[in-house]
């Protein structure tokens, strides 16, 4: 299916590609004769393209233009949709082409927030509940785009990489796309997370699927670090020549995951109820479990009544906020990780790690998704996070599954 999709955007490329060169070389025939009658008083003409570029609804734009031998300029418009072929636009589709405004988003995050206060007086006693609600970050959940959804980011499907830069894991074999979402579009829905706010981010993972799953990525082994990335994409800070306008082609024996549209909703998140920011608060009210893994009944109910919310599960794409960890708490896991690579000493019990471990933020979280043909363990999920998410290419990732 990847392929058929791949084959279909490449062909309307080539129709954009012929489109744009029968144009330039009319205009020149037609400046010839021109240049002739008017002599010395004649400009010098001739016609120029950035290029192509893929747009967010999945369209080829080109812009095309034209200047004339009195120095006159034109431009000209052209795309190239899966349903019309190749069509001429008015010249003020330049403006979306080059910079298309940061698409809206629904926002729930008072109702959730009302919903989670409410719960929380209801299970939690003393000051419990304010200091658990004091914990709750926003976040934006993302959901797959219907038709007239504002789409922000991509799951699956093929990435578009400056050239010879998809990611491999030495010795093992290329990562897997997992998910590329556009950096301006996120930080201006969600300006609390502080990240970049141009290029885009794109997600990849070592799924195992390529090496028919003898190598697999973990944060208990820092050997395996390179079977995840992060990068950001600058495309106006590199060369044409340098750049693909279009989705990469995935290295040889390397099945993609089919694409699905995204689009976001900004909402509220909790922390899960093993990570060292909750731990902290159960602490402090005298809601320590009987033993390691087994909450105390207020915080138990409390966490029953959470995941009853809608999407209040393990089964959310999510940008930001606070992670639903399906086991241990995924900051600790990344802690883990993090000191492996440093030589650091790491115990589960230490309360100097507990606390290093307050300080990693979730950036992305992907779940198992049927419509991308996407299966992280036995209907796990995928994290990355990071120090500081300024800086998403030194995110760390880590895979949970139930």
């Amino acid at each position: 299916m990847a392929a058929d999709r791949y084959d279909e955007l490449m062909a309307r490329h080539d129709a954009l590609t012929r489109e744009l060169q029968e144009r330039m070389r009319l205009h020149h025939e037609e400046m010839l004769p021109q240049m002739a009658l008017l002599g010395s008083s004649a400009k010098g003409f001739g016609s120029r393209t950035d290029g192509i570029r893929l747009a967010r609804d999945g369209s080829l734009d080109a812009i095309l233009e034209l200047q004339d031998v009195h120095g006159r300029t034109s431009t000209v418009v052209l795309r190239a949709d899966p349903r019309r072929g190749v069509v001429e636009h008015v010249v003020g589709a330049r403006a979306e082409t080059e910079a298309e405004p940061s698409p809206r988003t629904r926002d729930e995050t008072a109702e959730r927030l009302t919903a989670v206060t409410a719960l929380a007086h209801e299970h939690l006693p003393g000051a419990a509940p304010q200091d658990f609600l004091a914990l709750l970050r926003p976040a934006l959940r993302l959901e797959h785009a219907a038709e007239g959804d504002p789409v922000v980011g991509q799951l699956g499907g093929l990435p578009s990489l400056p050239i010879n830069s998809w990611p491999v894991w030495d010795g093992h074999g290329p990562l897997s796309h997992v998910l590329t979402f556009e950096c301006e579009a996120v930080a201006a829905m969600l300006p609390e997370l502080g990240l970049p706010t141009t290029g885009r981010l794109a997600f990849f993972y070592f799924d195992g699927a390529f090496d028919d799953f003898t190598s697999a990525v973990g944060t208990w082994d820092p050997t395996t670090r390179p079977g995840s990335r992060v990068m950001h994409l600058h495309p106006d800070q590199a060369a044409p020549h340098d750049r693909m306008h279009l989705a990469t082609p995935a290295p040889p024996g390397l099945t993609p995951f089919p694409a699905v549209a995204l689009t976001a909703v900004r909402t509220m998140t909790w922390p899960g109820r093993e990570s060292p920011t909750a731990e902290a608060v159960w602490a402090r009210a005298g809601l320590v479990g009987p033993r390691p893994g087994v909450p105390a009944p207020p915080v138990a109910a409390l966490y029953d009544a959470l995941h009853e919310l809608p999407h209040g599960g393990y089964d959310t794409h999510q940008i930001g906020g606070h992670a639903c960890p399906q086991q241990n708490a995924v900051e600790m896991e990344v802690e883990q990780l993090h000191r492996g690579l440093t030589g650091e000493p790491f115990e589960w019990d230490d309360p100097q790690v507990q606390a290093a471990a307050t300080g990693w933020q979730l950036v992305l979280q992907v779940a198992s998704d049927d419509a991308a043909d996407m299966m992280w363990g036995d209907v796990g999920q995928l994290y990355y996070l990071a120090r500081s998410p300024g800086e998403p290419e030194e995110a760390l990732a880590t895979l949970q599954c139930g």
